[in-house]
């Protein structure tokens, strides 16, 4: 099943092949068309098996968006703290050279799909060696689909020196074997056997009576806490088979996954960091957590307990004041409710606020990724104290756990999740990560039983199954 022309390629390749030798640079080359059948996004990540490495998937909360991506036309990488301004230059600089459909949809055409770690000075241990601190990838073949639409994309970096014939054949026939056998994945229903090792499990807790004595005497007033966890399989885990079931687990999570060599770092996150969507920019504000309850009246008396819980809502509000000051920078005409409300996910349940913003003239994306990124629900605050406090005492190697994650377009409009509720998945084993807001009366029994809450959704996901541990 072929959905562009040959002819049409070609010719948009040859197009580009004559831009690249009048500018002397490489050029993007970019075409997008809207097929009138559903395309099952899991599958269609599946048929991009040749490509392990260069592999993305992204669902927003009820599936309102899904895009996914296979192989890579370009890759922006970066090992430096300045990458978000880096990115920022190089790719307003390829959008500056490419010829792409003029398309309004959102995340249809060129777009960018990435990651960035959590603190890009914290040492880089082997666990993360196949992830640089940021990278962003421009695919090869994109599938975005929307409540009304599902388009495919191809994205092209040709120089004076392409074949576009013979780019045009291996791009079509690349693309006909993604559409080929298109049915939803199917998988062994046999429980796997998993075992699961917690690391530092005493010194974490340890960590969090030391951080809320420092917070009570004024040292600092918010620190996150993050651990993790290794859980191993008798058998490979498979990319597609968690996909599936955290989509069906999770549906109002952000559902994510991006490949590195052999390793997937994959989530279902319930925190948005930003959206932006023409002017207007959206955030969420996620602090303070509790549990389900088993019932419709223990959940709601839970619920209510959060609402009224003094330490919960202290914690939530620290976020709050932090969002809303990044937004200051960055926006105009903020809007913030007075009071949160409730968040209920399948495990757990947190306090919620939105911050909405008319977006400032020439600031774009990722400058506000930048400014919010970390919020305190992630770091602490104050934003550099708190980063400091995590370097030394934390130590696990977040890598990209509670990093910004996300896609960005050719028209400025994309979103990051904050990437929790994840995990590192690589081959027959895999590191979940969960972390805890600390603030003075912080009790380490109650924060390490929220870190079993939070390992959930992903040990669902592995195994099918989401007992507690000890």
């Amino acid at each position: 099943m072929v959905t562009i022309q040959h002819s049409t390629i070609h010719k948009k390749v040859a197009c580009g092949v004559e831009q690249a030798k009048s500018v002397s640079r490489s050029v993007i080359v970019s075409t997008s068309t809207k097929v009138d059948y559903a395309i099952d996004p899991v599958a269609f990540y599946r048929q991009g098996e040749n490509r392990i490495g260069e592999r993305f998937f992204w669902a927003a909360p009820n599936g309102d968006f899904v895009m996914v991506g296979v192989g890579s036309a370009h890759t922006l990488v970066s090992n430096s703290d300045n990458c978000f301004k880096q990115f920022e230059k190089d790719w307003q600089e390829l959008l500056n050279y490419s010829t792409a459909d003029q398309i309004e949809e959102p995340g249809v055409g060129p777009v960018l799909f990435g990651a960035f770690s959590f603190d890009p000075k914290k040492e880089k241990t082997n666990l993360w060696r196949n992830f640089p601190i940021a990278k962003m990838v421009l695919p090869q073949h994109v599938l975005t689909i929307t409540k009304d639409e599902c388009w495919l994309t191809v994205n092209m970096m040709v120089d004076q020196n392409t074949n576009a014939e013979h780019l045009a054949d291996a791009i079509l026939k690349e693309q006909q074997n993604l559409l080929q056998n298109l049915t939803k994945p199917t998988y062994n229903p046999s429980h796997r056997e998993l075992t699961i090792e917690e690391l530092d499990k005493d010194e974490w807790i340890a960590s969090v009576d030391k951080v809320a004595g420092q917070i009570r005497s004024s040292e600092i007033e918010k620190v996150v806490l993050a651990r993790e966890i290794r859980v191993k399989s008798d058998r490979p885990f498979i990319t597609e088979e968690i996909l599936d079931r955290l989509l069906t687990e999770q549906p109002i999570s952000y559902i994510f996954a991006l490949e590195g060599g052999e390793d997937c770092f994959m989530g279902a996150s319930p925190e948005r960091l930003v959206k932006k969507q023409g002017k207007e920019a959206f955030s969420t504000c996620l602090a303070g957590s509790i549990g389900r309850g088993s019932t419709p009246e223990e959940d709601y008396k839970l619920g209510n307990e959060l609402l009224n819980d003094a330490k919960n809502l202290h914690e939530h509000e620290v976020v709050v004041r932090a969002i809303t000051s990044a937004f200051e920078q960055g926006c105009e005409r903020i809007s913030v409710p007075e009071k949160p409300i409730l968040y209920k996910i399948r495990d757990i349940q947190h306090l919620y606020t939105p911050v909405v913003g008319e977006v400032k003239k020439n600031v774009s994306l990722l400058t506000l990724v930048e400014k919010l990124h970390p919020t305190p629900a992630l770091g602490g605050h104050p934003k550099e104290e708190a980063l400091q406090k995590i370097r030394t005492i934390e130590r696990l190697d977040r890598g990209l756990y509670a990093g910004p994650i996300g896609w960005l377009d050719s028209k400025g409009n994309g979103e990051f999740a904050v990437a929790i509720r994840s995990a590192l998945v690589q081959g027959k084993e895999a590191s979940l990560f969960a972390g805890c807001g600390i603030v003075g009366d912080s009790d380490p029994a109650s924060e390490y039983k929220e870190t079993q809450m939070k390992f959930r959704p992903m040990l669902s996901a592995l195994g099918g199954f989401s007992h507690e541990f000890k």
